[in-house]
């Protein structure tokens, strides 16, 4: 019971962080957060590029999922006890 709320309040942390991280990664490749070499020193961190902040925000999103999906399944396997 305890683990399967952690891991739930988890994976809405990394679901959140992981769309806010696509969302930057987006922006700064439609410059929407202003020039892209600009964007990307001030919002990117040590990325070589916009693309790499979107593939680790993927794959952030998938850890997210699988979380969820582990949270699940615990739930499920506990019963109608709770």
């Amino acid at each position: 019971m305890f683990f399967t709320k952690l891991v739930t309040i988890a994976a809405w942390i990394v679901l959140v962080g992981s769309v806010m991280r696509i969302l930057t990664g987006v922006g700064i490749a439609t410059e929407i957060l202003g020039p892209y070499e600009e964007a990307l020193r001030r919002y990117g961190g040590r990325a070589e590029s916009s693309g790499a902040i979107i593939d680790r925000g993927v794959y952030a999103l998938l850890v997210a999922i699988a979380l969820g999906t582990l949270a699940e399944i615990s739930r499920s396997v506990r019963g109608p006890r709770e």
